[in-house]
């Protein structure tokens, strides 16, 4: 890793730190009706929290995990899907979607496309493969669209209420965890670059 890079990573690293007390304060009221740990600590949050309170699909099988909330209409999204394809690729890195569907009226829907497929990863690379001409024309009546359950409803509103609790606004958001155990965040858009220099501090 060359120095700037190393930097980069250091920096994205201590960004995301700062917000870690926030979302553990955050977590706890997302998830009390479930009756949470008296404490609530990292390796909790990170290790029964969050894989079993978000419905998220996975891309990989290698490399340390993070997860990314996505809206399916956010175009930063599928930047920062495309800089995670290639790592994923590489073995060198697992992503768990999250999807959530606040950004317009169609995301609810093209969101229910993925998740309720009988292939939901596969539904989400197809749309993210035909995404980009759709963005940059403002068409989107070829999306793949399907009317919401009340399941897929209320999945999508616990993922947003996750993504609230835990210190974000808006999406592409990332979540992460640094091999000193600690939980960092990353509100928005990193580049392909940036992203695998922080692979190296991640568990």
């Amino acid at each position: 890793m060359t120095h700037s890079s190393r930097t980069v990573a250091v920096k994205w690293v201590m960004i995301g730190l700062l917000g870690y007390s926030m979302a553990i304060a955050g977590i706890s009221s997302v998830v009390a009706q479930t009756a949470p740990p008296k404490k609530l600590t990292a390796g909790i949050l990170w290790n029964q929290i969050l894989p079993h309170h978000l419905l998220y699909i996975q891309e990989g099988h290698q490399g340390p995990i993070i997860y990314d909330f996505q809206d399916p209409n956010c175009p930063y999204c599928h930047v920062m899907y495309e800089h995670e394809a290639a790592l994923i690729q590489a073995g060198k890195l697992t992503v768990r979607y999250v999807p959530v569907a606040f950004l317009t009226p169609q995301s609810p829907a093209e969101a229910a496309a993925w998740l309720q497929s009988p292939h939901p990863l596969a539904a989400l690379k197809h749309f993210e493969a035909i995404i980009g001409p759709a963005l940059r024309s403002g068409s989107y009546h070829q999306l793949p669209k399907a009317k919401p359950t009340a399941k897929t409803r209320e999945e999508l509103k616990r993922n947003l209420e996750m993504m609230g609790a835990m210190g974000f606004e808006g999406t592409p958001a990332i979540l992460y965890r640094v091999k000193s155990g600690q939980l960092g965040r990353i509100p928005g858009m990193i580049s392909e670059k940036q992203l695998a220099g922080l692979l190296p501090h991640l568990q």
